[in-house]
């Protein structure tokens, strides 16, 4: 039977297109797929997720529930309740107890100087694995244990089968909800707010038996965080830098510590009953991440780590990107998804921000920092550096000497400002190309030399700053690392870039593919949905993340807006009012015949579109270029044609730098508007007005796209961008040589393409954001007259794009039309 719009417990009445998402989604994660929701921005998109998702999860709760009871049922005798859960319980109490002990054996005043923490442990790289049949060892899983639990333990040897650790940790299905930043999961969380679900429990258990209604369960949520978010330390959180914090964080848990070093607020054996507390105040009510931190406060418990106790009572999990993107951030919140659903909502940027987190740029100051630092420590640490400390500790300053002198050989040369880098060419010097980067790179991760180094240049700026002014320098040397580890495991998916800076000179290590490192996530969860309100074109997903997942599996659903069609009007222009042919690309596009009838275009524009009008320029270059040539005098004219257009409406604009915040310049636009008189706001594409900026109702009766954004296919990351698909494309194509190499062509030029359009769509997606919302949109250039371009609009776009004709005249009686009836 069909679900109905009953059945998943949305709080107002559904939209047939909410209802059609919810089903899907419901469809999706019964049946484990990989799926792409576009729904637009204004059509309930959150409600949708949370409606279609928290009623599979509890319907496939009680169809667990009654399948365990049946079984149940013929197992009576066999006390199914304590294999269940007794024995999994004393397996957690086993590995607390663990944790207690190490925690407890690592606490105690430390009487060494102030230097000595800072001194690295004895290294042995050829070392085989530590014996783990000692007393107490982690092989042991009833080590440290009270002698009553023990003792408990021996009554049920044998009894009951043992439970291995994937069940000891499984506590039922999960959905993980991803979204970009802490305020989307903040909003995402007041939203969950409103819905109420039924129990999980079947019905005959989930009624009250006395008044015959339904019993209630709670929605039990948790927003997961970074120290940044969490941290409750006062002297930890004023370093405000995410790394500094973390490192930190961790220096304040090291083994040895005097006790006024470590942080009070970390949960010990003693503050057991506050982090129970805490978990039972987080699932008590939906909280944000904020309501967290305060929660931690008021008991006194670090919120941060005291939340690793509830993930596993939580139904549903929100966190930011890099905490579900990273795999070391999902280890150290010992967060698995495996056989759980994931969520990613505004996940039109996934593959970028996937890109983003694994790459990382240092500069030649750095470097050169970092070598005196390192030197330094060297120095005052060499009688106790001892065989492979010593040894690798000089080859990590061979390595970053060879790569510096390699940057500024570059800087110093007639190369362009910007450019590709060889692997070999950075490990070319100082004998750097003798260097086993296997070896150096499991020195790093497991000697914590970065920790070290960069905590003893910290504690020495200190001890100087209270003896001279002398001005603070910046430990850099975890950075450092966290370039040089990609570096020393160079992969096919990555490349190396470098850009000449105002004297210095940038060195980036570039994701260029993001489909393994998100793999991992697909593969091991249940089901995966990628959610947006612009997620078109979505070829890219298709070819470029989930290329290695079976078609039964994948899945793609796009929906329409809640608007009515008559409150929308899309127009491409192919020419100007002046007849000039509207043509932006790379070589045309400065031609000032062409910059004036885009002006006297827009004047004519924002003469027929009421209130707020936002135009989106492909580039901040082209808009000063632009605004340049609009305030030019033309003989025989005594107006330019900026002053042409600000007789219709003020022109506000957005620059790179700016003297105004974006909150103050977006003020004075809608300022403007509330006058009667409307503004236009000139933005640029990928500026900070076309992402996450709602131009709602007057502030966005128009939006104006200048052109298509198309990135720099000159620059040496899109070429190296370009040739990766194609040479990936090249090797799944089948059949002759020139076949495969048309096909390798195709697919770069369609991920170039998809780059712009997606880029195009988030503009478009600024404007109407509710039901009774209503637009009109103006694609200004000649290709946008293409089949091929309109293809990759969303499709509630594409269904309102109007026949070429009299745009201005079509718009003018659009919203002549609206003032009638309103």
């Amino acid at each position: 039977m069909e679900l109905q719009g009953e059945d998943f417990h949305h709080p107002y009445t559904p939209y047939d297109i909410q209802l059609e998402f919810m089903r899907s989604l419901y469809s999706c994660l019964e049946d484990d797929k990989v799926a792409i929701f576009e729904s637009p921005t204004g059509t309930g998109k959150s409600l949708s997720l949370i409606c279609g998702a928290l009623t599979w999860l509890r319907d496939h709760k009680r169809r667990t529930y009654q399948e365990n009871l049946s079984n149940t049922k013929c197992k009576l005798f066999r006390y199914p309740v304590c294999e269940r859960q007794v024995f999994p319980k004393l397996r957690s109490i086993s590995k607390t107890g663990r944790e207690q002990k190490t925690a407890a054996q690592s606490t105690g005043s430390d009487d060494r100087s102030s230097d000595d923490e800072f001194a690295l442990d004895d290294y042995d790289s050829e070392g085989e694995e530590r014996s783990t049949t000692g007393k107490g060892s982690e092989s042991d899983p009833f080590s440290g244990l009270s002698s009553s639990t023990l003792e408990l333990l021996e009554r049920f040897k044998g009894k009951y089968p043992t439970v291995s650790n994937d069940e000891e940790e499984e506590d039922g299905v999960r959905i993980f909800y991803c979204s970009r930043t802490h305020s989307q999961l903040t909003q995402f969380a007041n939203e969950l707010r409103r819905v109420s679900m039924p129990s999980s429990l079947p019905e005959e258990l989930s009624t009250n038996t006395t008044t015959g209604e339904a019993i209630e369960e709670r929605i039990k949520h948790l927003s997961l965080g970074s120290r940044k978010n969490l941290c409750i330390n006062p002297r930890v959180q004023a370093l405000e830098n995410p790394t500094a914090i973390n490192e930190r964080c961790m220096e304040l848990q090291k083994p040895g510590a005097a006790s006024q070093h470590k942080c009070t607020f970390l949960p010990s054996k003693e503050t057991e009953s506050q982090v129970v507390h805490f978990r039972d105040h987080a699932l008590a009510t939906v909280k944000d991440i904020e309501d967290l931190g305060k929660l931690g406060k008021k008991i006194g418990i670090c919120p941060y780590y005291a939340s690793r106790s509830v993930i596993n009572h939580s139904e549903i999990i929100t966190l930011p990107y890099p905490l579900l993107l990273q795999r070391s951030a999902r280890e150290a919140l010992k967060l698995s998804v495996k056989g759980h659903v994931v969520i990613i909502d505004e996940a039109h940027n996934l593959m970028d921000a996937i890109s983003s987190i694994h790459s990382v740029t240092v500069t030649l100051s750095q470097l050169q920092r970092s070598i005196y630092q390192l030197t330094t420590y060297a120095k005052k640490f060499k009688t106790r550096l001892k065989g492979k400390n010593r040894s690798y500790i000089a080859q990590v300053i061979r390595l970053i000497n060879s790569i510096a002198d390699h940057l500024r050989s570059i800087l110093g040369s007639k190369q362009p400002p910007e450019g590709s880098v060889r692997v070999s060419d950075l490990m070319a010097g100082k004998g750097a190309d003798q260097i086993n980067p296997y070896k150096l790179s499991r020195y790093l991760q497991e000697s914590k030399l970065a920790r070290k180094v960069d905590g003893y240049v910290e504690h020495t700026e200190k001890q100087a700053a209270t003896q001279a002014m002398s001005k603070p320098t910046t430990p850099v040397l975890f950075h450092i690392q966290s370039f040089l580890l990609p570096l020393m495991n160079p992969t096919e998916e990555g490349r190396l870039f470098y850009n000449k800076n105002q004297g210095d000179i940038q060195l980036t290590y570039m994701l260029l593919d993001p489909t393994n490192h998100f793999r991992e996530i697909v593969e091991d969860a249940k089901a995966v949905i990628l959610a947006g309100g612009t997620m078109s074109p979505m070829t890219d997903y298709m070819h470029h993340l989930f290329s290695y997942v079976p078609s039964d599996r994948l899945g793609t659903f796009s929906y329409g807006h809640v608007i009515p069609s008559e409150n929308l009007i899309v127009h491409s222009l192919a020419k100007g009012v002046l007849g000039t042919q509207l043509d932006f690309t790379y070589e045309a596009r400065n031609s000032e015949k062409l910059i004036m009838d885009l002006g006297r275009t827009i004047a004519s524009l924002c003469q027929a579109i009421p209130d707020g009008v936002v135009a989106f320029f492909p580039s901040y270059d082209y808009l000063s270029r632009v605004l340049s040539v609009w305030k030019k005098a033309t003989p025989g004219q005594s107006k330019t044609v900026y002053d042409a257009i600000e007789r219709q409406k003020p022109i506000l604009y957005e620059g790179r730098e700016m003297a105004v915040s974006t909150e103050e310049l977006l003020q004075e636009y809608a300022t403007a508007i509330d006058t009667g008189r409307g503004a236009l706001l000139l933005s640029v594409v990928g500026g900070k007005l076309s992402e996450g900026i709602n131009f709602s109702d007057k502030l966005g009766r128009g939006v104006l796209i200048i052109g298509l954004p198309f990135p720099n296919i000159r620059s040496a990351v899109w070429q190296a961008k370009i040739k990766h698909v194609e040479r990936k494309a090249y090797k799944q194509s089948l059949g002759s040589e020139a076949t495969r190499q048309s096909t390798a062509k195709s697919a770069g030029r369609e991920f170039y393409e998809n780059s712009c359009m997606r880029a195009v769509n988030q503009c478009i997606g600024r404007a109407i954001r509710h039901r009774n919302d209503y637009a009109s949109i103006v694609l200004i250039d000649q290709r946008y007259e293409k089949p091929s371009i309109q293809s990759k609009l969303p499709a509630w776009i594409q269904q309102s794009i109007r026949p070429a004709g009299n745009t201005v005249g079509n718009i003018s009686r659009f919203f002549g039309s609206r003032a009638i009836n309103s």
